[in-house]
C-alpha cells in the first residue's frame, strides 16, 4: 500500500477521517483511523465502495467489518518481499505520527471552539433581550450544553486513541527493530542487506561503484564442539561489535547466518575494501579469548574473507557468488586470510 510522503496531505487526510468517524460513531482507535485515512486518501477504490455500502446499511462501521475490510486491504502482507515489507513498515509508521499529530490538533482545536461558544453564550445571558428571542436563546443554550458535552466525549476518545497510538508507535519501533535485527550480535540481518543493496543500486550515478565482503569464521563447528556454545556466542557477540566498530561511514555490516558475515561497501574500489577486510582480519586474530570450562586461553579465533566487487548488469546472488568464491579460496589456502574476486 502506499501512504502519502507529504505530512501536510496526510493531515488533511486525517482531519477529514475524524468528522466522518464522529458522525457515524465510530471507535477512534488506531485500526479505523487507517481505514478512513486510506477512504480519504483514495488508496483502493473497493474499500470505498465498501466502506459506503456499510454505512448506508448500518448507520455505521461495526468493529468486525473494520478488521475484515483493514486485512483484506490494507493489511496485504503474505506476499511480499522485504523491501516491501520495510516499506510497509516505514509508511505506517509515518501514518501513525501523523495520526497522533493531528489528534492533538484536532482535539485542541474542538476545545477551543466549545469554550468560545460557552463564553458568547454566558455574555449574551448577561445583557437584556427582547422577550421574543428569549425562547430561541434557551434552545440555543440546550443544543450548545449538548454540543460541548459531545465534545468533552469526543475528547475522552481522543484521548484514549492517542494513548492507544502511543503504544503502537512502541510497538511499531519495537518491531521493525527485532525484524531488522540479529539478536544475537546486534547486526541488521539479511534483510536490511537485501534492502540496502536495492535502494544503492537504484541510484544510477553509483550503481556499479559497491564491494561486498563475505566473511566466515575458521572451523567454527569445531571450536562449538571443543569450547561449548557459550563461548561460541560470546565470540559472534565479539564479532558483531567489532564489525560495528571497523565500519565507518557508509559499510554495512550483517549477519548472514551461523558464522557468516557480510560487509556491504557501497564506493569501494576492491582494493579500498580489501584494506577494510585485511584490518578485521589482524584484529580479530589478535583477540584473546578464553574457554568458559577451565578459565584457560583459547587458540585465537580466526576468519577468513572473500571480496568481490559489483560488474555491470551484476545482480546481488552474482556478487554473493563471486564473493563466496573467494571466501572459498582463503579457506582452501589456510583459512585466516583476504582473497579477491577476478573482476
Amino acid at each position: 500500500m502506499k501512504f502519502s510522503e507529504n505530512s501536510a496531505q496526510a493531515a488533511g487526510y486525517v482531519r477529514q477521517a475524524i468528522p466522518m468517524m464522529v458522525k457515524y460513531s465510530i471507535v477512534p482507535n488506531p485500526l479505523n483511523y487507517t481505514l478512513w485515512y486510506c477512504y480519504f486518501s483514495k488508496a483502493f477504490a473497493p474499500l470505498n465502495t465498501e466502506l459506503d455500502r456499510t454505512l448506508e446499511r448500518y448507520g455505521t462501521c461495526p468493529p468486525d467489518i473494520s478488521e475484515s475490510l483493514f486485512f483484506r486491504y490494507i493489511n496485504q502482507l503474505e506476499n511480499k518481499n522485504n523491501e516491501q515489507l520495510i516499506h510497509f513498515q516505514n509508511a505506517f509508521s509515518h501514518l501513525v505520527d501523523n495520526l497522533s499529530d493531528s489528534i492533538d490538533h484536532t482535539a485542541h482545536q474542538t476545545n477551543s471552539y466549545s469554550r468560545a461558544l460557552m463564553e458568547n453564550l454566558t455574555e449574551l445571558s448577561l445583557n437584556d433581550v427582547d422577550d421574543a428571542i428569549t425562547p430561541a436563546l434557551n434552545k440555543l443554550n440546550t443544543n450548545t450544553n449538548a454540543i460541548c458535552s459531545a465534545n468533552e466525549e469526543f475528547l475522552g476518545q481522543l484521548s484514549a486513541a492517542q494513548s492507544e497510538i502511543n503504544s503502537l508507535k512502541e510497538a511499531l519501533e519495537n518491531s521493525e527493530k527485532e525484524a531488522n535485527t540479529d539478536p544475537l550480535t546486534g547486526l541488521y540481518n539479511r534483510r536490511v542487506f537485501e534492502a540496502t543493496y536495492n535502494q544503492f543500486v537504484d541510484d544510477k550515478n553509483h550503481q556499479d561503484d559497491i564491494t561486498l565482503i563475505m566473511m566466515d569464521v575458521d572451523k567454527f563447528k569445531v571450536f562449538n564442539d571443543t569450547h561449548g556454545h557459550l563461548v561460541g556466542d560470546r565470540i559472534l557477540k565479539y564479532i558483531g561489535q567489532l564489525l560495528k566498530t571497523e565500519c565507518k561511514k557508509t559499510i554495512l555490516p550483517v549477519r548472514l547466518g551461523g558464522e557468516e558475515f557480510g560487509l556491504l561497501c557501497p564506493r569501494l574500489k576492491l582494493e579500498q575494501a580489501k584494506i577494510v577486510a585485511e584490518d578485521i582480519r589482524v584484529k580479530l586474530a589478535s583477540v584473546p579469548f578464553s574457554s568458559n570450562r577451565t578459565g584457560e586461553r583459547i587458540p585465537p579465533v580466526t576468519a577468513s574473507f572473500g571480496v568481490a566487487q559489483k560488474r555491470p548488469n551484476d545482480g546481488l546472488t552474482n556478487i554473493i557468488e563471486r564473493a563466496d568464491q573467494a571466501l572459498y579460496s582463503a579457506k582452501n589456502a589456510g583459512r585466516n586470510q583476504v582473497k579477491l574476486a577476478a573482476n
